[in-house]
């Protein structure tokens, strides 16, 4: 498999910290809500998932796909990863990166095929 694309990106933990629920919920899907709502510190959760969104949207070879239809998924003891809601994405395979500090977040996302 040949790398098709490469997305990174970095965000303040602050800017999720008093976020709307309209925001929240225009960006997030009802699933990555609950995991993030349900931890100690959801902006720093909250924004590690929006920079894998962000990162998505860089890396996939096509365009006019929306917050929701990229979807990080996470299981208690596996790595997380993403689901994209889009069947043009079918044909790749997708790998996700998501790292935070109290003040940071960032993510890295690799987009393969032949």
């Amino acid at each position: 498999m040949a790398i098709c694309g490469i997305g990174v990106d970095m965000e303040k933990v602050s800017r999720f910290e008093n976020a709307s629920p309209a925001l929240l919920n225009r960006i997030f899907t009802e699933s990555e809500l609950s995991f993030c709502l349900k931890t100690a510190k959801p902006a720093m959760h909250l924004a590690a998932r929006f920079c894998a969104k962000e990162a998505a949207f860089k890396a996939l070879p096509f365009d006019e796909i929306s917050f929701k239809n990229i979807e990080v998924l996470s299981e208690p003891g596996k790595k997380p990863r993403l689901k994209i809601h889009d069947k043009r994405a079918d044909v790749f395979k997708i790998d996700v990166s998501l790292s935070h500090t109290d003040d940071a977040a960032i993510a890295f996302v690799i987009v393969s095929g032949d």
